[in-house]
């Protein structure tokens, strides 16, 4: 699409059709690739101290995401509009079932921007020790930066994207060259460590792959731009297809260096693993080569989230669900009221420290958010079988199926292990149906036109 054009799209609050399917896939890595694969192969070892499990766990979690992203290829493209699950469950269950998926979704990113840039400032101090004392105002100070930027336009946001998605993918392939060239060297020192404890129950297989999974998650990320992609149709489940791929071929090749460098007991007792084979490489100076790795992976994760968060709520002001001005659209491609309120969210989680409050309600909300999600994929493929799709989710039914027995396991197993959450979440979800009923009665005084 020429510029010029484009640009008269947003000076009108139409979103910008630049992207492509280059940004789709460093989108999908950067918000899969973050601080979880740094500190997960430890707790997993510890969880699950047999190899074969250790990576098998992973291929399993790779195929599980795999089938969810099957399904959602279907609605992504044949529902293109911004703002990711929300705009499905929304066409499929109307406000309510809508809300429920789409400001959980919302405080999902906003809370994991908080984290990444705590995180980010923790692995600063690794290089400047004096800044401990201050995480809260560096972390502030790391995303006022990243949200400043993306408010600025869309080709900002996804150049930033872009470039720090080919540096950590560049780090990890890197790190792995380096590792095995090392294995030899490091893997005698690593049997002097104590054993781990044979026994694997299912609470360890369980805890594991819940890691696993958070270390996927994030592969849905291409979807809240299929609205801004230029042939979404093609880029998206291109994207997410080989944002999965990749991602899960570097995790294996992450974990297989680091146990066979380190052997099971080395990465068990090592609360960062990388470390202890970086040291191998850089001496006193591993530290460092880790912190500005570290500091790389999660900055992409965080922008991933900063991109995709406003557009959540545009979509919800689209279905006169949040006020109009959170539908406005600036020159550069950005909706700035929503960039506002998620920067100004996410900052006083960060300097505050709550967001870890609400990652443990958010948790079962996302897994009751995935198993809406192929409901509403099933729904709509009954309700409107004419509906352009072009592309149509492979093995209808039996894959989708299979996602979908998947979800309700692992649904059944999170609210097992958080059974306090379950109850908040049923809370809050009730909460949306006076909000939504509020909502309906101000779409008939000031009705909108329906959107395709």
């Amino acid at each position: 699409m020429p510029a010029a054009i484009a640009t008269e799209q947003a000076s009108q609050g139409h979103l910008l059709r630049i992207l492509g399917l280059w940004f789709g896939i460093a989108v999908a890595l950067g918000s899969m690739i973050g601080a979880g694969i740094l500190r997960a192969p430890s707790l997993i070892a510890h969880d699950v101290p047999d190899v074969r499990i250790i990576l098998g766990l992973w291929v399993l979690g790779a195929i599980y995401v795999a089938l969810q992203g099957n399904v959602l290829s279907e609605l992504a493209t044949a529902v293109p509009r911004a703002g990711g699950p929300y705009v499905y469950m929304h066409r499929a269950f109307g406000d309510v079932g809508g809300l429920a998926v789409g400001w959980t979704d919302w405080m999902a990113h906003v809370s994991a921007t908080a984290a990444l840039s705590v995180s980010f400032a923790d692995f600063l101090a690794l290089i400047w020790p004096a800044e401990a004392h201050a995480t809260s105002a560096t972390a502030a100070m790391v995303l006022m930066a990243i949200f400043g930027l993306n408010a600025i336009g869309l080709r900002e946001g996804r150049a930033l994207q872009e470039s720090t998605s080919l540096l950590k993918a560049a780090a990890l392939i890197a790190f792995c060259i380096a590792a095995v060239v090392l294995a030899v060297r490091l893997h005698p020192a690593a049997r002097a460590l104590p054993p781990i404890a044979p026994l694997i129950g299912w609470t360890g297989l369980i805890a594991a792959f819940q890691l696993i999974a958070g270390a996927y998650s994030g592969w849905i990320e291409p979807a809240y731009f299929s609205e801004e992609n230029e042939d979404p149709g093609r880029s998206i489940p291109r994207a997410i297809g080989i944002g999965i791929l990749v991602t899960a071929a570097l995790y294996l090749s992450v974990n297989g260096v680091l146990l066979a460098t380190l052997g099971i007991a080395g990465v068990a007792h090592s609360a960062l693993p990388f470390t202890a084979v970086l040291s191998q490489v850089g001496g006193s100076a591993a530290g460092i080569l880790f912190a500005v790795c570290a500091m790389v992976i999660v900055a992409s994760c965080a922008n991933a989230s900063v991109m995709a968060a406003p557009r959540i709520l545009l979509a919800l002001s689209r279905d006169h669900l949040l006020p109009a001005p959170f539908r406005t659209v600036n020159k550069g491609g950005s909706p700035p009221v929503g960039f506002l309120l998620t920067a100004i969210v996410a900052i006083a989680l960060a300097t505050t420290g709550s967001f870890g409050i609400a990652f443990g309600l958010i948790a079962t909300l996302n897994a009751a958010a995935g198993l809406l999600v192929i409901v509403a994929y099933f729904v709509l493929r009954r309700r409107e079988p004419d509906l352009a799709r072009p592309f149509r989710a492979l093995a209808h039914p039996v894959l989708p199926a299979l996602a979908l027995a998947a979800n309700i396991l692992l649904f059944v197993l999170f609210l097992n292990a958080d059974r306090l959450g379950a109850l908040y979440a049923v809370i809050m979800w009730l909460l949306c149906i006076p909000f939504a009923i509020v909502a309906r009665r101000a779409r008939r005084n000031s009705p909108i036109p329906q959107q395709t």
